[in-house]
């Protein structure tokens, strides 16, 4: 299972992006948690898990490219590729599972209900169509795709009753993501789609992370 196809120029810069997005989503979803003890809102203690398991997701990414290229530079045997196979097999399982879990926690939120067994009932059939496939990569990209689609339409809906320049600048963050995701699709056989999902999310990830500080500010 292909993870995605990485121009040879971007190597290196893929590892650091998505460290870097493990750094800015786990600010993200520390300041969501502080926002969530100043004003007891439930939805910023669901924002602020989401982006705790995204977190998580993009620092196994992050090991498991570096783990990738650091063997591909000293040059495998037979034993080690399979070995590195495997690993490699657990990590992007693993960064699935971490990812899913912060988006269905983001669409939970969103749907405004307080059910942990509907919660679990929805993580549940998410990763199980997934991990049953025989393309897991490709329904991960396009699940990942419809839940961003769903959160950006509660974002919108948001925007359209507040009119405040913070809710915009989260649906835009969002609409990122989603087009991030998108092309995630066709990455795994086209390098600049890859490039270009990276480039989507840092967008996004320091627009949520920019608007999040301001909102800390004001309290």
């Amino acid at each position: 299972m292909d993870y995605a196809v990485v121009p040879h120029w971007f190597l290196g810069y893929n590892i650091f992006l998505e460290l870097l997005f493990f750094i800015v989503t786990l600010m993200v979803g520390v300041y969501a948690l502080r926002i969530y003890q100043l004003s007891g809102q439930g939805q910023s203690k669901l924002f602020g898990i989401s982006f705790l398991f995204i977190s998580a997701a993009y620092l196994i990414q992050s090991i498991l490219n570096f783990a990738s290229s650091y063997s591909m530079a000293e040059g495998c045997n037979m034993q080690s590729m399979k070995s590195m196979h495997a690993l490699g097999s657990l990590g992007i399982y693993t960064h699935i599972i971490l990812f899913i879990a912060g988006l269905v926690t983001l669409a939970y939120m969103a749907l405004k209900i307080k059910s942990i067994g509907a919660y679990l009932l929805f993580l549940v059939i998410s990763l199980g169509v997934i991990l049953v496939s025989s393309n897991p990569l490709y329904l991960f990209y396009t699940l990942s795709s419809i839940l961003l689609i769903y959160t950006s339409f509660y974002y919108l809906r948001n925007y359209l009753q507040s009119r405040r320049v913070n809710s915009l600048i989260v649906l835009i963050a969002f609409l990122f993501l989603l087009f991030g995701k998108i092309h995630f699709i066709f990455s795994i056989n086209h390098g600049a789609y890859y490039v270009a999902g990276h480039f989507l999310e840092l967008v996004a990830y320091s627009l949520i992370f920019i608007n999040l500080l301001t909102i800390i500010k004001r309290k």
